[in-house]
């Protein structure tokens, strides 16, 4: 027996970072004794065998990161939380059972509560600041918890002989003058044998100093409750009020780590944490001195995961699940142990180095500046001057760059925030709720992963989480580094890698969007056009520009609203009855399907409305001159936007799938190469959203459409060459 963890396993599939796993049985006739489920950030679902590291891949494919995972008793089905607001149901041959939709937004954790006879039940917590109880034998909804704090994490305590299941939940609080208050542990019960009472026994708010991340039951014999939080600690409590007991404290640096998940190994002797800087945490509970054993990872360490055999694991941003163990017999050959930490001193190494010589030989030269022009005023490139790295800033008045000047390592700190000194201090600008711009800063240092950073933004002032890779695509931009390829430096591995593919599987839907150097003029096009028709009011035109204006400042999605008033301009536009005057409102609806606001489930009615309006100007075949053109291609893009766009728009868009296969046969003939182009997305969108919904039937409308499709294309390409 080894008086420490130590690395066992390293396993890893397509490099995609991992978020979260959970344990299932082993498939009959291995010899394995159990597997790890893991969701990746690409949205993939890979069960790794146990000891053997086998994979086996799911056909069923998210469209971006999974979020939470977890397991019923017996191993016999699984569950997936996502950004979606959808609770997914699967066999354990990953079948898609049922989809358990409810919540606003995305779902962030899972619990599974075995009732004995009283059933079995899930419990989802969510961005929307609700945890939701799940009836699993008949996918129906028991009860909500509701008025937390942003986002939920859930724990189970158990359901007692009366039909009452014991649940806590954690939150992350509210930003209130730069800082995170209103966080708390509550205690509940909730009857699910015959009322749905909901009652709420407990409140303990902000005795963490930071957002709440995540719960489990503690030792000992799981009978307290352990919470961690992005001020490093852990606090093991009472489990029937949510009183502290006991504080676990993980001091790395001066800024103690966001920890982001917590378990219990299942011998109930270990607390472990997983960290975004990238530590791995154990406490051993039953050693007189509890100081902690730290594991170091090369990048954030989203989740860990007890496993039935007293090992755990770790979840990884590099796309790789490692396995620790303190059973001598388990421990990794040397050089596999000796080769992962080589790995990680050198990602710490590069932390605290500049742009290494190769990045900087790949950065545009200063005296050729001119080629590239900044995106708005204040943007900052990097660019190599005389063999050193520079920074420099765009001016909009000049047009020009001004250099700022070298780019260095960490030692040399750019800026302190909130009393941490950071290499880069980014101004960011976020809409608040009562209305005006809060002006704001993001500590950023080099080699550190964007997306961390991000995330660390992100609760810092508890914004919307589907903002992460927005806010870590700026970080990268504005601080002139090339952020870290999730999984591409991953090269231990177990097993039979999977099959990859330049180009299938695809990561999600395409979309007809709106570029950022051209939406202003674009937009103001769109507007002289309806504004020449004269068939507005002045109120119209009044709602129709702020739309517009709405629609331009794309940066800002997360947090702006489209109001009912511009929606129904929009409406009106589309019953106008000439063509020419029809399509430009066709341009502007497929556009504002790309806005999550307009796009939310509670504007379905909306689309219902417009999605046949759509489908019924697109049937007139009398329509000549531009329209001829316009009116096919823009009503195309606008239903292949609609399967992109929210819960709202794509309902109305499957709702109405066969009536828009239907108007779209008579199109596949077409020689222009935009509406060809738009009627691929259109397909291949059609065919994400089948392979989401495994229950979608249409194959007799969208089989013959894609034969033709390709028929046509083959036609093209052999007169094409017959004319050379």
């Amino acid at each position: 027996m080894q008086a420490n963890w130590e690395l066992s396993q390293s396993l890893t599939c397509d490099g995609q970072g991992i978020r979260c796993a959970c344990v299932l049985p082993a498939p009959d006739g291995t010899a394995d004794g159990f597997q790890i489920l893991t969701g990746t950030q690409g949205g993939s679902l890979v069960a790794y065998g146990i000891p053997s590291g086998n994979l086996e891949s799911s056909a069923y494919r998210h469209d971006n990161a999974v979020t939470a995972l977890a397991t019923n008793a017996t191993g016999t089905h699984y569950f997936t939380g996502y950004k979606d607001a959808v609770v997914r149901v699967f066999d354990v041959q990953h079948n898609l059972i049922a989809q358990l939709k409810g919540h606003d937004k995305a779902v962030t954790s899972l619990a599974y509560a075995d009732g004995g006879k009283d059933g079995e039940f899930l419990i989802s917590g969510s961005w929307d600041g609700t945890a939701k109880i799940w009836r699993l034998a008949n996918s129906s909804l028991v009860a909500t918890l509701p008025n937390h704090e942003n986002s939920v994490c859930v724990c189970v305590q158990g359901v007692d002989t009366g039909g009452m299941l014991h649940i806590a939940t954690g939150s992350a609080g509210l930003a209130q003058n730069n800082t995170i208050q209103g966080h708390s542990i509550r205690i509940w019960t909730v009857d699910v044998r015959i009322t749905s009472d909901v009652k709420l026994l407990h409140t303990v708010a902000n005795d963490h100093d930071g957002p709440i991340r995540d719960l489990c039951l503690a030792p000992p014999d799981a009978s307290c409750l352990a919470s961690c939080s992005n001020d490093g600690t852990v606090k093991l409590r009472v489990a029937e009020t949510g009183d502290v007991l006991t504080t676990l404290t993980m001091l790395t640096s001066s800024h103690p780590p966001m920890l982001l998940s917590v378990a219990t190994t299942t011998d109930q002797s270990c607390i472990v944490v997983g960290a975004e800087d990238g530590h791995a945490v154990v406490w051993d509970l039953s050693a007189t001195e509890r100081s902690p054993q730290i594991l170091l990872h090369a990048q954030c360490v989203w989740s860990v995961v007890p496993l039935p055999n007293g090992d755990f694991a770790t979840c990884s941003d590099d796309g790789v699940i490692r396995i620790f163990t303190h059973c001598t017999e388990r421990v990794a050959p040397l050089a596999e142990r000796e080769a992962w930490e080589a790995e990680v001193a050198a990602t710490q190494q590069k932390k605290s180095n500049g742009p290494s010589a190769e990045e900087i030989a790949a950065l545009p030269r200063w005296d050729q500046n001119y080629e590239k022009r900044g995106r708005s005023e204040g943007d900052v490139r990097v660019f190599q001057k005389n063999g050193v790295a520079i920074a420099a800033q765009w001016s909009a008045a000049s047009q020009t760059w001004i250099e700022v000047g070298q780019v260095t390592g960490s030692n040399e700190n750019t800026g302190t925030l909130n009393g941490v000194q950071y290499d880069h201090l980014l101004p960011i600008e976020v809409d608040q709720s009562g209305g005006g711009v809060a002006k704001l800063q993001i500590g950023y240092n080099n080699g550190e992963n964007p997306f961390v950073a991000a995330q660390r933004f992100i609760d810092d002032h508890v914004l919307p989480q589907h903002h992460l890779q927005d806010i870590a695509n700026y970080i990268q931009q504005r601080a002139g580094q090339q952020g870290p390829t999730i999984g591409n430096d991953s090269t231990v591995a177990s097993g039979s890698p999977m099959v990859s593919y330049e180009y299938l599987p695809a990561p999600g839907y395409k979309q007809f969007g709106l570029p950022v150097k051209t939406a202003s003029t674009t937009l103001a096009k769109v507007k002289s056009k309806i504004i020449e028709f004269g068939l507005l009011s002045d109120i119209d035109v009044e709602h129709l520009t702020h739309l517009l204006d709405t629609l331009s400042a794309s940066s800002r999605y997360h947090s702006s609203k489209i109001l009912d008033e511009e929606l129904a301009v929009m409406e009106k536009m589309l019953s106008w009855q000439q063509p020419s005057q029809v399509f430009p409102a066709l341009d502007l609806a497929r556009l504002v399907l790309l806005h999550p606001d307009a796009a939310s489930r509670e504007r379905y009615g909306y689309w219902s409305r417009v999605v046949p309006k759509t489908i019924a100007i697109m049937a007139i075949e009398s329509v000549e001159g531009p329209a001829a053109v316009a009116i096919p291609m823009l009503g195309l893009r606008l239903f292949s936007n609609g399967l992109k766009g929210g819960p709202g728009s794509c309902e109305a868009i499957a709702n109405n799938v066969d009536a828009i296969l239907e108007v779209t046969t008579r199109l596949v003939p077409s020689s222009n190469k935009n509406v060809r182009l738009a009627l691929a997305t259109l397909l291949y969108n059609t065919a994400c959203y089948v392979r989401s919904n495994p229950g979608t039937d249409i194959s007799d409308k969208f089989f013959p459409i894609l034969w033709l499709a390709l028929t046509q294309k083959k036609q093209r390409m052999h007169l094409s060459c017959r004319r050379k």
